[in-house]
């Protein structure tokens, strides 16, 4: 796939003016009942909506952080694909840890890769620093459902008549881990994954292989994936909910011809994740072309390699520079141009700012000519901030001393001060007109 993919049937708005500028309780013979029940239900070819938010706000944009929508079922789909993503996930007993390092002592490749992911990262610093399990365990167990979705991964546990307890299977290290091996691979003390793939080997040895397992099919589906990117009940700004990846996809040529999320995201089943985060991975989504016409210089950005909008989420930013740099390689005062590319919404999320992103097989252009062009030569950049977002987030809750945990949240802020990268430089002389 790549050249020549049409566009969304519906392009994003663009806003030209913004630019400028538990004890746990026993389960026994009900959860048994409740896991059939859940089971049966889910062979109905038809989307599993999300229960309404427990609470509405604490800090608003964990509402969008947090909020994990049931998977979707596509017609045709895994009957228990909504089974699976019944939350919180009960790893459960077992003859094995649900450690990922005990995982990765037999699935090393796997391990390794994932370790570098921003899933082993889910539950960071930024992440924690706005949770209050005691006084706000709503906020904390929605955040949760994506960020670390196991029973044994939450403090407390709701029961009914909207009761909390403490959840006596609470593992602090697991917590840390976020979306690990278990979170996707372990349900019931049973591993599940998808059917073997040729001679496509997973683990390092044949030994000690798992006294129980399943494999599933859709573990190779993009309705997977749609569990937590795919928000259709969580906030939502100009009509159009803050993470909407999956829909993206499907109304894409990519979801028509069935290039599944797994097939960029997972090569070979490498438990890689890669996205706006890695240069490569960016670098693999878009077309960038310099030309000339009439005295002024045009970059062109086409989505070619990614089939959702470039980029997705309200997180990152891409920011497009120009300028005349002197014999000394300095930038000449003045000449300075920029665009964005992006969805970008306050910190508050009351209010989105614009939205130019890219639609597969879309287009963006931006054309540079200035009027002093005979001192520099004209420097071409092309910046990608991948936490702009929750940089902005991050220093409002602290200069407004709205920090559960402050310490927590400047750590987090650093971390997104550290993550920006150049994509791509060019430089030439402007055409003459």
């Amino acid at each position: 796939m790549g050249r020549g993919e049409k566009p969304l049937r519906k392009e994003p708005v663009r806003d030209k003016e913004s630019l400028r500028g538990e004890s746990l309780f026993d389960e026994g013979d009900e959860a048994r009942k409740n896991e059939k029940s859940v089971r049966e239900e889910s062979v109905r070819e038809e989307s599993v909506r999300q229960k309404p938010l427990r609470q509405k706000v604490v800090l608003l944009p964990i509402l969008f952080l947090g909020i994990a929508l049931s998977p979707l079922s596509s017609t045709g789909g895994e009957p228990s694909l909504s089974g699976h993503w019944k939350r919180p996930a009960n790893a459960g007993g077992g003859h094995f840890s649900p450690q990922p390092e005990k995982c990765g002592s037999c699935h090393v490749a796997q391990y390794e890769a994932w370790r570098g992911s921003r899933h082993a990262k889910a539950v960071g610093p930024g992440l924690l620093g706005q949770l209050d399990v005691g006084n706000a365990p709503d906020t904390a167990l929605s955040c949760y459902q994506c960020h670390a979705p196991l029973l044994e991964q939450e403090e407390i546990l709701e029961k009914a008549g909207g009761k909390y307890l403490p959840n006596r299977r609470f593992d602090a290290t697991l917590k840390k881990s976020g979306v690990s091996c278990a979170a996707c691979h372990v349900r019931n003390g049973k591993v599940v994954g998808p059917p073997p793939s040729g001679g496509l080997k997973t683990a390092n040895t044949d030994a000690g292989k798992h006294a129980a397992s399943e494999s599933r099919g859709f573990f190779r589906k993009s309705e997977f994936c749609a569990a937590c990117h795919q928000l259709d009940e969580g906030y939502e700004l100009n009509g159009t909910p803050l993470t909407n990846t999956y829909r993206e996809w499907q109304q894409s040529s990519w979801g028509e011809n069935g290039v599944q999320c797994q097939q960029c995201h997972m090569p070979d089943r490498q438990h890689l994740f890669r996205g706006i985060h890695d240069k490569e991975m960016t670098l693999s989504a878009i077309d960038i072309f310099l030309s000339g016409e009439e005295g002024k210089s045009k970059i062109t950005i086409t989505n070619t390699g990614a089939g959702h909008y470039f980029p997705t989420y309200v997180t990152p930013l891409i920011v497009i520079k120009a300028f005349l740099a002197d014999a000394e390689g300095k930038a000449v005062p003045g000449s300075l141009k920029e665009d964005f590319i992006g969805r970008s919404v306050s910190p508050g999320l009351d209010k989105q700012e614009f939205d130019t992103r890219i639609a597969p097989g879309g287009k963006h252009e931006f054309r540079y000519g200035p009027k002093d062009r005979a001192k520099g030569r004209a420097v071409f950049e092309i910046w990608v901030y991948p936490d702009r977002f929750y940089n902005r987030f991050f220093e409002s809750l602290l200069h407004g001393n709205a920090a559960v945990n402050a310490a927590s949240i400047g750590v987090g802020l650093r971390e997104t001060e550290k993550s920006p990268y150049l994509l791509w430089k060019a430089e030439e002389p402007l055409p003459r007109r």
